[in-house]
């Protein structure tokens, strides 16, 4: 009924709008009535129903553009009409803001007329209340039963028509009012499921909405904006003040800045990331976007945006900051060579230590490669690790010669790792030729001990073979030679000739370079240790005790490894020759023991311990408390670069009492530990 009245009123103004004056229409409407220009939505004339309808006195509705009340958006409109004519509708729903900040779904009711002539819109608002459809229905239809009694007390005439005509129009407003009731309902729904679908969005996305009036200062904040900042929904009001007092002090200036350049149209849409204070007195990191609608005359009306709680991704960014300078810190500062190269060698960047160690300069470094700088011998070697890098990430401790500027060969040890990005490669060399000189000589050393062993060794065996030779020999000119004695005398031989065969094998093993890891076991590498040593632990009448619990696989250059032992063992030998008597018991104990990583490999003497104060330097090159004829101070130095930089294992030493058959001894304790491959 509500829409009968409506399209009764307006076809009454269409009809007399040219005739009969349209202001005194308006004035005397209890409808909100407007007159728009549609060319730029200027509000040219409004009635008083209006101006009680909206909140503002009329002159103020004068200056205003419809655009400050209809809040939906360009496109927004252009769908609502659409909807319109699909669904045959003779209004339009729009959503209205009232003086007073709120806003409300209305009914709208257009119509092109002439006014002052000039083509306008005539408009007419009613609230979208479905009380209000029944009640005025109820009252035209008593109206009409009232009229048609009326006729027919006063006439008595044609009843039969009047009641058909009655009957009829009954039927007809009937079905008027459920097919705009229907409309409705469909409207409703329509409504609903778009309420919900915005609802469900808001509700599962985490950023929170906001939606300022810039005219009010009046600001919606959604219930996800209230939790970001720990909040209940009640406890933040509808005020800009809740956001700006929240803001870092330090952040809020450039915040407001952005925001008035948005107001100012000199931005697209308003961006700022600022800090919030939490309830709980912590700062949360906000990413702030949002964007204005403008009226005809460019004056921002509404403001719409939402906030995103960066923290973790600022924390994150922070933490990459960080690890980028301390990079930047030991790569510039690190007296070890430091270089990054592509996947095909060419050098990108090195540091200081990398030019002083190659002797190029940076612009001849970066038109090289590290294979133009790898010696002949080498680039095989080099390509094969360059595959595992490529393979597994990185690869640790490849030695191989560089050719530097002025030609010469330089020994290095080489870490390289493949990058994040899985386009570069970081390397990092050391000058390791004077260590190989020094290994080299602590070798020749330690060899020239060894031959002293092998040739003690061998005395008793020449002794065996050389008897048994004599011996055949005399049986045999005095014609006494039985079978029995002959078989037993070679048997000897033979059995004394396979021992200093495999002495000799022992010590070639041991001389040779390791050009590769290969696989083993430490109890194998202890058990050849001990092997190379016996001479020198009976010459000197050092019991030797093992009690090798466990034993574990390593990859490993395993003469190195027996050298770094055989070292620890001969500093224990030093030690016992020196502190103990020779009618002392000497003892030296080794033991493997499983850790919660890998094994553990221990070597105690009984030689009463080292020096409280000299323990922290035992590692140290150069370092030793022997005279300058017995030791170089170089075995446990070595010992010590050889597990920690060449097969990631610890060694630490200590004194350590214990008791052995009774007895109460004290001695340096070596211990190794291997991590499990």
């Amino acid at each position: 009924m509500k829409k009968i009245i409506l399209f009764l009123s307006i076809f009454i103004m269409i009809v007399y709008a040219n005739t009969v004056n349209l202001d005194f229409l308006m004035k005397n409407s209890k409808s909100p009535m407007l007159i728009i220009d549609p060319k730029n939505g200027e509000i040219i004339n409004v009635n008083k129903s209006a101006a009680l309808f909206y909140g503002y006195n009329i002159e103020t509705l004068k200056t205003m553009n419809i655009k400050e009340i209809n809040t939906f958006t360009k496109d927004q409109v252009q769908e609502e009409m659409q909807k319109a004519k699909d669904e045959n509708r003779d209004h339009f729903i729009f959503n209205h803001r009232f003086a007073d900040g709120s806003t409300q779904k209305v009914q709208v009711f257009s119509y092109p007329i002439i006014y002052n002539n000039k083509d306008m819109l005539f408009s007419t608002i009613h609230r979208l209340e479905n009380q209000y459809l029944l009640d005025n229905f109820n009252k035209n239809l008593q109206e009409q039963v009232t009229l048609q009694i009326s006729q027919i007390e006063e006439s008595k005439k044609d009843i039969v028509t009047i009641f058909i005509a009655s009957s009829l129009l009954l039927i007809l407003f009937i079905l008027i009012l459920i097919y705009f009731l229907k409309q409705k309902r469909n409207l409703a729904e329509k409504l609903q499921k778009s309420n919900e679908r915005f609802e469900l969005a808001m509700d599962t996305t985490k950023d929170g909405l906001w939606d300022w009036n810039p005219i009010t200062n009046k600001v919606y904040f959604s219930k996800a904006w209230k939790e970001m900042l720990g909040y209940e929904e009640y406890e933040i009001k509808e005020d800009l003040q809740e956001w700006s007092s929240r803001v870092h002090p330090d952040e809020i200036d450039k915040a407001l800045e952005d925001i008035q350049k948005h107001l100012r149209a000199e931005t697209d849409f308003y961006e700022n990331i600022h800090r919030m204070k939490h309830k709980n007195g912590s700062w949360v990191w906000i990413l702030d976007r949002g964007r204005a609608v403008f009226d005809s005359k460019g004056n921002p009306i509404r403001v719409i945006g939402f906030h995103t709680n960066i923290t973790l991704q600022k924390e994150a960014q922070k933490k990459i900051e960080q690890q980028k300078e301390e990079f930047q810190k030991i790569f510039y500062n690190s007296n070890d060579a430091i270089a990054i190269v592509d996947l095909e060698t060419n050098f990108l960047n090195f540091n200081d230590a990398y030019l002083k160690l190659t002797g190029f300069t940076k612009e001849e470094l970066l038109k090289k490669s590290c294979l133009d700088l790898t010696s002949y011998d080498d680039i095989e070697s080099t390509k094969k690790a360059l595959e595992l890098v490529f393979k597994e990430g990185h690869i640790e401790n490849l030695e191989k010669i560089c050719i530097v500027k002025d030609g010469r060969h330089v020994q290095t040890s080489m870490n390289i790792a493949l990058m994040s990005d899985k386009q570069r490669m970081i390397i990092t060399s050391r000058d390791i030729t004077k260590l190989k000189n020094i290994q080299s000589q602590e070798k020749l050393a330690s060899m020239g001990e060894m031959i002293g062993n092998i040739a003690h060794q061998w005395r008793q065996p020449l002794t065996v073979i050389t008897a048994n030779a004599s011996g055949l020999k005399i049986q045999k000119e005095l014609g006494i030679l039985s079978d029995e004695d002959f078989h037993k005398a070679m048997d000897a031989i033979v059995s004394q000739s396979k021992y200093l065969s495999e002495t000799i094998d022992d010590f070639r093993a041991y001389i040779k370079n390791d050009k590769a890891k290969e696989d083993t076991t430490i109890v194998q590498i202890l058990e050849k240790t001990l092997s190379l040593s016996e001479a020198t632990l009976k010459n000197n009448y050092i019991k030797v005790e093992t009690q090798f619990q466990k034993d574990m696989k390593i990859h490993c250059f395993k003469n190195e490894v027996v050298q770094s032992f055989l070292n620890i063992i001969n500093n224990a030998i030093d030690a016992i020759k020196t502190n103990l008597k020779p009618e002392e018991l000497r003892l030296i104990f080794i033991k493997t023991q499983e850790t919660s990583t890998g094994l553990s490999v221990s070597i105690k003497d009984n030689a009463g311990g080292i020096k409280k104060e000299i323990i922290p330097r035992v590692f140290e090159p150069y370092f030793t408390t022997k005279h300058q004829s017995v030791g170089t101070g170089i075995g446990l130095s070595l010992s010590h670069d050889i597990l920690t930089n060449h097969h990631n294992a610890q060694i630490t030493v200590m004194n350590d009492e214990y008791i052995y058959e009774n007895t109460n001894y004290k001695g340096a304790n070596f211990i190794i530990k291997f991590k499990k491959i």
